[in-house]
């Protein structure tokens, strides 16, 4: 893999984060924080760089966890920083396949140098205290009984499918028919998808049922890899969440999606 170039560039002596990625890695990493948010508090701690954050509706959350080992080299102190998701993805975006992305924090001057190949961009970072604290882990506890697993081609098909028809999705689990189901209804058309059990790698029944906005989960779905396992848990009239691997399996992404209420 070819190592990031540092063109000419004032980098500073000691930087509070210097840390090499495979560009791959990274861009899919920002289009799941992309999904809900437009910047975002990053946490650069020694083990691990991880995002937590809402959207300004306080409808949906993100949460993302990069270890060390998702990174060719990794070196941070714990520094949080404000980062535009949407300026640094245009940067990455510019890498060829298989370049790493370098990313060097002076945190005294309050930048992030990201050198990609020849390219060297000096990223202006925004105050974290200027943006929206994620939620608070500890008042996340909600009833959801019921959990599966299936694939992320299949969350993008139920998704486009309901799509078609309204703007909101009923996703519940049948206990007695060990069955995920998808509901949806226009003012013409219906949709309906079953998911029995043994067609899905994993699934924990119980009875569950909550109606969910798709103008979001249009966008959740997006990031979400068509080839990867996505792990959601639901309860009834309450959020569920989407859960699977990134950056080639080294790193975890959530989705939490609060329900609507039912229309009439």
């Amino acid at each position: 893999m070819p190592e990031a170039v540092s063109p000419t560039v004032s980098l500073p002596q000691d930087p509070a984060v210097d840390a090499a990625i495979d560009a791959d890695r990274l861009d899919e990493s920002l289009a799941v924080v992309g999904a809900l948010v437009d910047e975002c508090r990053m946490e650069l701690a020694p083990e691990a760089l991880r995002v937590r954050a809402v959207d300004p509706a306080s409808v949906a959350a993100v949460s993302l966890d990069l270890p060390a080992e998702a990174f060719e080299r990794y070196e941070a102190g714990g520094e949080t920083v404000g980062i535009d998701v949407e300026r640094l993805a245009a940067v990455v975006s510019l890498a060829d396949p298989g370049d790493l992305v370098r990313l060097v924090l002076d945190a005294e001057r309050r930048r992030l140098h990201v050198l990609v190949g020849e390219l060297a961009y000096t990223l202006g970072l925004i105050d974290p205290e200027a943006i929206r604290e994620p939620l608070d882990p500890a008042e996340m506890n909600y009833d959801c009984p019921a959990s599966l697993t299936l694939e992320g081609r299949d969350v993008s098909r139920f998704v486009d499918a309901a799509d078609m028809v309204s703007t909101h999705v009923r996703l519940g689990i049948d206990a007695g028919a060990e069955t995920f189901y998808v509901e949806a209804s226009g003012d013409t058309d219906d949709v309906a998808l079953a998911f029995p059990g043994e067609d899905l790698a994993a699934l924990s029944p119980a009875d569950a049922e909550s109606l969910f906005s798709l103008d979001y989960l249009r966008e959740l779905a997006r990031p979400i890899p068509v080839g990867s396992e996505v792990a959601m848990e639901l309860g009834t009239e309450q959020p569920v969440t989407l859960s699977f691997a990134v950056a080639d399996g080294t790193g975890t992404a959530t989705f939490l999606l609060s329900p609507r209420r039912a229309v009439a």
